[in-house]
């Protein structure tokens, strides 16, 4: 299992993905205070929807254009056609409040429901490139490279920074335009520019991140500080204090539990604010419950960083370990490409046909026995001894008495494969069962659960990805 205290290590495989979660947690929160001061907090939900329609309709135009998708650049198109759209939707959408009669809000109900129906008709349109705008509209902040998270660091700190300088004009605009107009000279400037960073910040932010983390982090952080907050500056401030609690505990609880990102972090701030109303009610109710919640939020984080010692290898010098075929519980194919090395090797050595293909499992046995060989451990495998022993359960007790019966002794190690899926875009999810059981009585010495997300940057196969992925379940039983 990943502890909390591993995430935030920067060897962690998926630290670049916190990062950007962190980076868009502290500066989106600010975007959606200003939009809620302005009571205009549905912009937070139309503009990233039209952000994702500009993408949609430029991938279309690409397409039409004779291009073929996959040629290069579609990141950068993406990134033009969510700009060139949130900002054309925001000012078509201020140049309305101005002009036009009628409610602010139903405006912005239609160019949602507008942007949401011309996203789908572009990917309709454009059939050839459904997979790569999906994924793109998607989004996958926990698949950032280092680059995307430079570019990511450098327009939101440029917005940070803007919003920050510019603040009393800004909170003075969203509050009295009259009174803008008088102590700094217009007050249309100031909404232009504010306009101006909120666009920015959404277009990159949908492309990074996706439109439902991009909204979530916008919304929800202010709406829990809002009950909190005793004056403009603690507002401001406790929004991105919360947007960074959620970025963090919510990438931990996706990885922990195997979630995708953006809806366990969406998921996590909306509880967050209920848990926010009921420690004011409490508050008010009783004072002294509020020592317990503490108490209770204390042990929790104290039992969930506890940390399950790797695997002793000295203990097993003595004696032999038997390394039982590696079990295949996915209820999926897990064979690696036909052209992956350990397939030619066998091939060149004659002890596999052409016909056979290496699986993911023995990848996996591989690895663990060249680990243990490389630690002076004699290994062996259980079907060598007896060809009855081709598969065995995970089962300590029942594993055991059938290495008993072929008459083996020592140590038995054991692996089961829970999980093991990517789509070829996604990051690798992997999910591995290892236990180790001394097979005189079946009693079991050391056993661990370890859940890894491998990102598929550097990878290009499903071998070199499984790979990595190995390498990393080898970390962890072995604790180097």
């Amino acid at each position: 299992m990943v502890t909390f205290l591993e995430i935030l290590s920067p060897s962690f495989l998926l630290f670049p993905a916190l990062l950007g979660s962190v980076i868009l947690a502290f500066v989106c929160p600010l975007v959606g205070a200003h939009l809620m001061l302005r009571r205009r907090v549905f912009l937070g939900l139309t503009l990233p929807q039209i952000a994702a329609c500009g993408v949609a309709f430029t991938f279309w135009v690409y397409h039409a254009a004779g291009f073929d998708h996959g040629s290069g650049g579609e990141r950068l198109l993406a990134m033009a056609g969510s700009l060139l759209f949130t900002l054309v939707g925001m000012g078509l959408l201020a140049y309305l409040d101005r002009h036009a009669t009628g409610s602010p809000e139903g405006r912005l109900a239609a160019a949602y429901a507008l942007a949401s129906a011309l996203t789908i008709l572009f990917i309709v349109f454009n059939p050839a490139g459904e997979l790569e705008i999906l994924n793109l509209l998607k989004g996958e902040v926990i698949s950032l490279s280092m680059e995307e998270l430079k570019l990511l660091a450098i327009v939101y700190g440029v917005v940070y920074f803007g919003l920050v300088l510019f603040r009393r004009e800004f909170l003075l605009n969203s509050f009295d335009h009259d009174l803008s107009f008088l102590l700094t000279g217009g007050s249309a400037q100031w909404s232009f520019w504010l306009y101006v960073l909120c666009g920015f910040s959404i277009a990159i932010g949908v492309i990074m991140a996706g439109p439902l983390l991009v909204f979530g982090f916008m919304v929800l952080p202010p709406l829990a500080a809002r009950t909190l907050a005793r004056g403009m500056s603690s507002f401001l401030s406790l929004s991105s204090l919360i947007g960074l609690v959620i970025a963090v505990l919510g990438f931990y609880l996706s990885v922990r539990l195997d979630l995708p990102l953006g809806p366990t972090d969406v998921a996590f701030g909306c509880v967050l604010i209920f848990v926010v109303y009921a420690v004011q009610l409490i508050v008010r109710k009783s004072r002294g419950s509020i020592g317990v919640l503490v108490v209770l939020v204390f042990l929790g984080f104290g039992c969930s960083t506890q940390k399950l010692a790797p695997l002793d290898v000295q203990a097993l010098s003595q004696n032999t370990v038997w390394l039982a075929p590696v079990r295949n519980s996915t209820g999926a194919d897990l064979r690696l490409p036909g052209t992956n090395p350990l397939r030619s090797l066998g091939e060149i050595a004659g002890k596999i046909s052409q016909d056979y293909r290496p699986t993911v499992m023995d990848l996996l046995r591989g690895s663990v026995k060249r680990e243990l060989e490389q630690r002076k451990i004699v290994v062996s495998f259980p079907e060598e001894r007896d060809a009855r022993l081709q598969s065995l359960p995970f089962e300590a007790g029942s594993a055991a008495t059938n290495a008993r019966a072929a008459n083996l002794s020592g140590w038995l190690l054991l692996a089961d494969i829970r999980r093991w899926h990517t789509d070829g875009r996604s990051p690798l999810r992997t999910w591995v069962d290892v236990r180790l059981v001394r097979i005189d009585d079946g009693a079991v010495s050391w056993d661990k659960q370890i859940q890894k997300t491998t990102p598929l940057v550097g990878a290009g196969r499903l071998d070199e990805v499984s790979a990595d992925a190995v390498k990393e379940i080898l970390r962890n039983v072995f604790g180097s």
